[in-house]
């Protein structure tokens, strides 16, 4: 077994298709197949049902694919671990983090850089309806998420860090220093995180309103934490916010949080269970050591 094999497999369990595969690759597809059919016999079994029209995992095939993808993946930082050891690196780590989980993330990153400053840290920001199911990118170590966009498989092992309270925030200038911010909802303009971005803020949002017997006055969404925030210090509505997004005060913003613990949102971290990065085994210690 070879790793172009396990490449091709790979390819062709995401595009059930051989040709599209091969040109995935940049290979011809009687490589491809060649090399599929070395990998059978191999194995001695058969990975895909082929017929003219369709591909399908055999049995056997789904039982390979978690072995291969750890094939592939050990591959991949075996080569990234190599190249940083040759350039004088002491290790890479990579996060990937969604908006309301942001507060909790840095308070580790901050405890890792100061015991082990020379390892490089790549941090990406992913949306809140960022879902993280087994067979979708494994590119990052750490996967920081609303508990209810984690579908969890074998592949993944994960851990509750912490619970976001969720408020009312608006820009001053649209108050009345007299009433509760919870109080000129259904009186004043709502701007919200779009439900396709944030579905379980969004959600939560739309639930207090139905308890509250009132029909929001929405007059925009948005896909993005820094749009948002931009609009209510415009002053353009009231919106229902994660605390942490509030975090150390803005003058420009009025916060209350919701006293109802029921309307906060679970956040965790996630992993694959190989964690074969030496670095991701380092930055595991600090995480279980904060999330307690």
């Amino acid at each position: 077994m070879n790793l172009n094999q396990v490449h091709s497999f790979l390819a062709i369990t995401k595009t059930l298709n051989f040709t599209a595969a091969a040109r995935q690759l940049g290979i011809p597809q009687s490589t491809i197949s060649r090399q599929i059919n070395d990998l059978e016999g191999q194995l001695g079994v058969r990975l895909f049902y082929r017929t003219k029209r369709d591909v399908s995992l055999t049995d056997e095939g789904k039982t390979f694919l978690p072995f291969a993808r750890e094939i592939s993946e050990a591959a991949d930082k075996g080569v990234r671990a190599v190249r940083e050891l040759h350039e004088g690196g002491a290790g890479h780590l990579s996060v990937a983090v969604a908006p309301a989980c942001e507060r909790f993330v840095c308070e580790c990153l901050d405890a890792f850089h100061e015991k082990y400053p020379d390892i490089i840290v790549d941090i990406d920001r992913i949306t809140a309806g960022y879902t993280l199911m087994d067979n979708l990118d494994s590119t990052r170590d750490f996967y920081f998420l609303y508990s209810d966009m984690f579908a969890a498989g074998d592949e993944y092992d994960s851990m509750i860090t912490h619970s976001e309270a969720i408020g009312i925030a608006s820009g001053k200038a649209l108050m009345d220093g007299s009433k509760d911010p919870v109080d000129v909802i259904p009186e004043r303009d709502v701007i919200l995180m779009s439900e396709e971005s944030d579905p379980i803020l969004y959600m939560q949002a739309m639930n207090f309103c139905r308890t509250r017997r009132f029909t929001p006055r929405i007059v925009n969404s948005f896909s993005d934490t820094g749009a948002l925030m931009l609009a209510l210090r415009s002053g353009m509505g009231v919106a229902f916010v994660p605390a942490s997004l509030i975090e150390g005060g803005d003058e420009a913003i009025d916060f209350r949080p919701l006293d109802d613990d029921s309307y906060s949102i679970r956040c965790i971290a996630a992993w694959k269970n190989s964690l074969l990065n030496p670095a991701a085994s380092l930055f595991l210690d600090i995480l279980r050591e904060k999330a307690r």
